[in-house]
């Protein structure tokens, strides 16, 4: 018997052997390379096979049907590819599979009791991300123990799948985005006694918190319940749960303060408690909790001061606390945040300089405060936001491999970043009593889509080189004193979708060209009663057209009068060499003559 390991092959040539031998193949691994095409029919051929595995390549197609001939198969893992259409029916006639694996392919169809009939030593069952609908009915017997069940986003159900009240060993259950609706089944508790990983995220259940965990869930690791519609008092919720390392219980109806259970749990590295109705000052017990990257309290009923000892978290990467009541000044956070959203509060004072030290932040949000003083020129010193920087790690759970979901206000409108938040770069300080001029400084953060500096008191003009922002998508800087001419440069933003520049003392004409004609609506400039050109009604008077133009106008007058004074030198040579010259002189003055008489005896044979 043989076996073969080929995964990571890359861009290196094998010899694959005569069919005849493969027939003999124990152990088939081809996972991450690049394969394309289909699966070959043949496979009823390899009657000893026992492992297959094409993960992470690009292979496209059905299922073949003749999987299911392959008696002696233990392990059939396919994720990461393109295939498409129904998992065939024959799978079911596996009973030595235990691991069976088609996550994040195209399948889509119905699987139902005859795909799972004899799949009697099944433990590890994953079809996450496809369209696929499990239908089997409610009085259902499965004739396997799972260990490992991977159903999110699929449709599951709209009732909860009742054949897992079966199930006695599960250790990693994840069923999020699976349509799930209606109260929590009384013997779910029962069923996760071993359980170490829960996702039922972005489902519809409703009922209490404690009808799922509790003291009969001591096991629990990582736990996801978000975008449901639980209610419950979550005060001493980690009380009876001492091993948590991942928590997210955003979106939904929980309520309470947070004791000093919280403190306790030494693992914690992910919290989660946004969107809920959480009240009461900050919890300062989670000022214990130093291994902690990821926080999120946001759009809760917390008050009061933001505690100093929070700046004691060296590895918190991502704070999340807008939405609340917190009131004080901003803590002086010396970190390496990449995320950093303390709007919609009622924050005092100073924009901490501290926050400069924070070379790897890409996200702040200190909108809709009350905060005063001047935008910090060092803010330049975001290095993550330069040219040519590169991704650093982001924060991400090790066990679902997603990432920590926020709402970002941009274009005006209001977004929710999931996975896409590591690749976002954005400030926002509007809505506050901000002074002084916009730092030049500014911009040198290259990489902003983002910038929103709308609603404050700024003075001065706009920087001269804004258009040196050239990834920016977003620009307000509306209802500020800024005054002064736009500058020209502006329109070298050629991703700009949203400009507003209204309700300030700008004026001379608009500039034109490039993205900025497809930003026409007038509501743009507005409130700037001497800017005039279009999209305005407002004519430029002659002078206006000329000042506006000057800064063009002093390179072209530049150029005018250097190949006029170079020609006028250059004359001057010439006759400067001919009056000394005189052999010279007599010799350019024949050439001349020559010159017309030739130009004579042209226009003389034409007119014949």
């Amino acid at each position: 018997m043989q076996q073969q390991d080929w995964s990571h092959l890359g861009a290196r040539s094998r010899r694959v052997r005569s069919r005849s031998e493969l027939k003999h193949l124990i152990n088939l691994c081809l996972g991450w390379n690049n394969f394309i095409g289909h699966l070959p029919n043949q496979f009823g051929d390899f009657k000893h096979l026992e492992a297959l595995s094409l993960e992470s390549n690009l292979i496209s197609g059905p299922i073949p049907t003749t999987v299911g001939q392959l008696s002696s198969l233990r392990y059939l893992i396919l994720y990461g590819n393109n295939l498409s259409g129904n998992i065939p029916e024959s799978i079911g006639q596996l009973s030595n599979l235990t691991d069976l694996d088609f996550r994040n392919n195209r399948l889509d169809g119905v699987v139902s009791e005859l795909h799972l009939a004899n799949l009697t030593t099944l433990t590890f069952f994953a079809l996450s991300l496809n369209k696929l609908v499990i239908n089997v009915s409610a009085s259902w017997v499965p004739p396997f123990q799972l260990e490992y069940i991977y159903l999110s986003n699929g449709k599951v159900g709209p009732e909860f799948p009742n054949w897992l009240r079966t199930q006695r060993n599960i250790v990693s259950l994840h069923m999020s985005n699976g349509g799930i609706a209606g109260e929590i089944p009384h013997w779910l508790p029962d069923v996760l006694n071993n359980t170490k990983g829960l996702d039922l995220s972005s489902n519809m259940l409703r009922g209490n918190l404690f009808q799922i965990v509790g003291k009969k869930t001591p096991r629990l690791l990582q736990l996801s319940l978000s975008g449901n519609n639980l209610s419950g008092d979550i005060s001493n919720f980690t009380c009876m749960l001492d091993r948590l390392d991942y928590l997210d219980l955003s979106k939904n109806q929980l309520s309470g303060r947070l004791s000093p259970c919280w403190g306790l749990q030494s693992l914690l590295h992910w919290i989660s408690l946004g969107d809920n109705k959480l009240n009461g000052p900050f919890p300062v017990y989670l000022c214990e909790l130093k291994k902690l990257r990821v926080l999120g309290l946001h759009k809760n009923g917390l008050n009061g001061v933001v505690p100093y000892c929070l700046t004691g978290l060296y590895f918190l990467e991502i704070l999340d606390l807008s939405d609340n009541l917190f009131t004080g000044r901003i803590p002086p956070f010396i970190k390496d945040f990449k995320v950093l959203n303390l709007e919609r509060n009622y924050f005092t004072g100073d924009i901490p300089l501290q926050l400069c030290y924070n070379s790897n932040l890409q996200y702040l949000s200190l909108a809709h405060n009350n905060l005063s003083g001047g935008i910090p020129p060092c803010f330049r010193e975001f290095s993550q936001m330069w040219a040519n920087s590169s991704f650093g790690s982001y924060p991400m759970d090790d066990w679902r491999r997603l990432f920590f979901a926020m709402v970002v206000n941009i274009k005006g409108i209001s977004l929710e970043f999931t996975t896409s938040l590591q690749y976002l770069f954005s400030i926002d300080l509007s809505s506050n009593a901000l002074e002084g001029q916009i730092p030049e400084g500014l911009t040198r953060l290259v990489q902003l889509q983002n910038l929103n500096l709308s609603r404050n008191k700024l003075i001065g003009k706009i920087p001269l080189d804004i258009g040196n922002l050239r990834y920016l998508e977003s620009l307000d800087l509306s209802n500020n004193k800024l005054l002064g001419e736009i500058p020209r440069s502006i329109s070298n933003l050629y991703f700009l979708s949203r400009l507003d520049l209204s309700f300030n003392n700008l004026s001379g004409p608009i500039p034109s060209g490039n993205q900025l004609s497809t930003l026409d609506d007038q509501s743009v400039y507005r409130g700037n009663h001497a800017l005039c050109g279009a999209p305005l009604l407002k004519v430029c008077s002659r002078d206006e057209h000329n000042e506006g133009d000057s800064e063009g106008d002093y390179v072209v007058n530049w150029f005018y009068l250097g190949l006029g004074s170079g020609f006028a030198v250059a004359l001057m040579g010439l006759c400067g060499i001919l009056h000394v010259n005189r052999s010279w002189r007599i010799y350019y003055f024949q050439m001349v003559d020559r010159t017309i008489e030739k130009l004579s005896i042209g226009r003389m044979i034409t007119m014949l």
